[in-house]
């Protein structure tokens, strides 16, 4: 738990990593968002009857609308995940601007090596999406309506994930490894 809380109060410290933060947090939202209402709120742009500053009204209306599109559970996942997502951004941020310089003269890493590890900390929403395509190909995606809890499991699956994501992107960052 020490590691999680210099960490994070690590974030909260340095302006440039609150930024991102703030950012990522944000991106991650608004992309759920746009996968929830974004079909619904551009197709209110097909109808030429309704003047376009009206559309673009209803559009963000349709976007933006939380209460309607959410169930409670959802919600919790929803935030949570874009949450601890924008913190693990922002810790990646941190320890690749504090020790990326380090690796890549080290020669452990390459350019593209460095950008997949950058990318490779770990997304709740990504590994669900992953799960679902998959389990899609091969037939079985209604078999997500016979859980419990018709696949909100893999929800709580992928935030558990996102910790311990997190917890180990915190250790890297409050104790770097050194030789």
């Amino acid at each position: 738990m020490k590691h999680i809380a210099n960490g994070v109060s690590l974030v909260f410290s340095r302006k440039d990593s609150r930024i991102v933060l703030i950012v990522s947090t944000a991106i991650f939202f608004l992309l759920l968002l746009l996968a929830q209402n974004g079909k619904t709120a551009f197709s209110l742009f097909s109808f030429a009857t309704i003047y376009f500053a009206k559309q673009l009204t209803l559009a963000k209306s349709t976007l933006f609308d939380i209460s309607n599109t959410f169930s409670v559970n959802s919600l919790i996942l929803s935030t949570l995940g874009s949450l601890l997502g924008g913190i693990n951004i922002s810790l990646a941020y941190i320890y690749m601007k504090t020790r990326g310089e380090v690796i890549i003269k080290s020669g452990l890493y390459s350019g593209i090596g460095l950008f997949l590890a950058f990318i490779g900390v770990g997304c709740a929403a990504c590994g669900t999406a992953l799960i679902a395509v998959l389990l899609s190909f091969l037939g079985l995606s209604t078999m997500i309506r016979l859980l419990p809890y018709q696949g909100q499991e893999i929800g709580y699956i992928g935030i558990i994930f996102l910790c311990m994501a997190t917890y180990s992107l915190a250790v890297k960052v409050t104790a770097p490894t050194t030789c």
